[in-house]
Parts: C-alpha cells; structure tokens; sequence
C-alpha cells in the first residue's frame, strides 16, 4: 500500500478517535428478515444523530445474536423479547446455559408475526393443520419453537398433531415452503421474504387463528410476553386483505452488560428522538410510541444507564 494511502488512512482513524466515534456492533437476524431491514434503519438513525457508528451484524438465529452479545463480540440486539428475556435467566430453552449480561434498552412496538399458506391453499385455520407438514427443529434459530407452539395452542393445536419437517431458520423454511416441502411457514408479517415468496407461488393468505374465547390466554400459556394485535392491510404486507389479528410479542432493543453508559444513552437517545426518521426508513415504524420506549419488560431488566435515562425522560417511575 502506497504511504500516502497509509496516512489517509491513519489520519482517519484519529480524526474518528478525536471526534468521539465508536463503533457498536448491532446484532440481529440474517438480511432478508424484518428484523435485519429495521436494524438497518435504526443503524443510520443513530449514526446521523450521534456520534456513533453502528455495523449491523446478521446471524443466522436468536441464538447467534444473543451469545454474541452476552460474549462481548456485539454490543446492542434487536429481537422480541422473550427470548433475551429467558436467555438472560436461562429459562426453558436456555435451561443450564444461561445468557446473563443481556440487558434492555429499549422497547419499541408490538413485534407482530403469522403463519403464512398459498392463497389457493384449502388450508384455512390453524385447526386445519392437523396432519400437514410443519417446520420444526430450528437448530439455529431456537426461539421459533416456542413462538409456533403459542400460535398452535391459540387454535387448539399442538405439534404432536402435526408431521414434523426440520430446518433451521425461517429464511430456509420459507424456501422449503415455496419448493412444497412443508404446507405453512411461518415470518414476520411486513418482512421483504414474506414478500418475495408471495411473488413466487402466486400469492399467500395469512392464516386465520380460528380466536377461540381463550386463544390469547392459551399463547400466554406458554409465553407469559405474548398478546394479540391487529394487522391492517398495507402494500408492503403480503397476504392480508382485511384487518387481522395475530401473534405480537414486544420487539426490544438489547444491551449488553459490558456497554459504557455514555453510548447506550446516546444510542437510544438517538432512537427515541428520530421516529420520523425510522418511519421514512421503514412504514413500521409509525407503531412505535416514543412515550412507550421507557415501558419495562417483567423478565428482562434495564442496562443502568438506560434506566437512568428513562426515569430522568419521565418515562420510567
């Protein structure tokens, strides 16, 4: 490399030092999930109004994102917050492997998702998927299991009345759907893949949760976290043509324990600040409530810093 080159170079990376500049390291799911486009949208929220730098890091599932930044290797996460949540106090799937240096940052908006059929499809509630093929194992990505035996149990269905097919995250059994693998799948409602299957088999519907008088109480059954909302139609949202209820658990932005104060004030600062802004990056930003960003999760504490934040923003108690 030419030294002129070298200088540049070297100039640079002081002027960034000189000027504050950190780099955060923003782990979440692989490009082509909901959570990977919002993560980019929020990533250059932050750096447009802060000093910081913020890389997003895709992974192939929660369990990635999660040990990433309990090990120090990422620094904040964007997931729902059960499994940070159980992750942290190793509960249920994280039984004997416990996560303890993730902490919350922030809460954003209901994190909403659904099971997804061809539009022609026969199949037309979640009773209906007795004996069909159904996406299991998840080795990558842990937390779908439980997200799937919540809806199944909002419509009266376990995976024992199912034949199982293993894959190992949502991106490839979205691809298993489409080649006819498997007769559902299951993604976040608005993400780009849930788009481009519908292209590619002609269209989707969302599947109806058949709402039993306590369908909602049995998802909290199995995660105390998760409630319904609905979902209006939109042209970004593929399959849904009428208001829809469906799955929704908090979608959070994580920290980790290891995280000076100063850059998780000025992360989620920049956040709170800037909803405009994430909603010209993405349209489902407008469920986010700024005045709701300081709502505390049962099972997931605040990093100190953003309690403090929250609290001095009169948006904590």
């Amino acid at each position: 490399m030419q030294p002129k080159i070298l200088c540049a170079l070297a100039m640079a990376a002081f002027a960034g030092a000189a000027f504050g500049q950190q780099t955060v390291g923003f782990a979440t799911l692989q490009p082509g999930t909901l959570l990977n486009a919002q993560a980019s949208v929020i990533a250059k929220v932050v750096q447009d109004n802060s000093k910081l730098q913020v890389r997003v890091i895709g992974h192939g599932g929660d369990t990635g994102i999660i040990d990433a930044v309990n090990s120090k290797q990422a620094d904040m996460l964007l997931l729902d917050v059960g499994e940070p949540a159980e992750a942290m106090k190793g509960e249920n799937v994280w039984k004997g492997n416990p996560k303890p240096n993730i902490r919350l940052a922030m809460s954003l908006f209901g994190f909403q998702m659904a099971f997804w059929v061809r539009k022609d499809s026969p199949i037309q509630t979640i009773a209906d998927l007795k004996g069909k093929n159904i996406p299991s194992d998840w080795v990558q990505q842990t937390s779908v299991i439980t997200h799937l035996n919540a809806l199944l149990a909002a419509g009266g269905v376990s995976m024992n009345d199912v034949k199982k097919v293993p894959t190992v995250n949502v991106i490839r059994a979205s691809e298993d759907f489409k080649s006819g693998k498997i007769d559902v799948f299951f993604f976040a409602v608005g993400a780009p893949k849930v788009q481009e299957i519908s292209a590619a088999v002609g269209g989707l519907r969302v599947l109806s949760m058949e709402i039993l008088p306590d369908s909602e109480q049995r998802m909290k059954n199995i995660r105390p976290e998760y409630y319904f909302s609905t979902v209006n139609p939109a042209p970004h949202i593929a399959g849904i043509d009428k208001p829809t209820k469906v799955q929704t658990i908090d979608f959070i932005i994580g920290v980790g324990t290891h995280v000076k104060d100063d850059v998780v004030r000025d992360f989620i600062k920049a956040v709170q600040e800037n909803k405009k802004s994430l909603v010209e990056g993405h349209p489902n930003f407008n469920a986010f409530d700024p005045k709701q960003a300081g709502k505390p999760q049962p099972r997931l504490p605040f990093h100190p810093a953003a309690e403090k934040y929250w609290k001095e923003a009169g948006l904590l108690k």
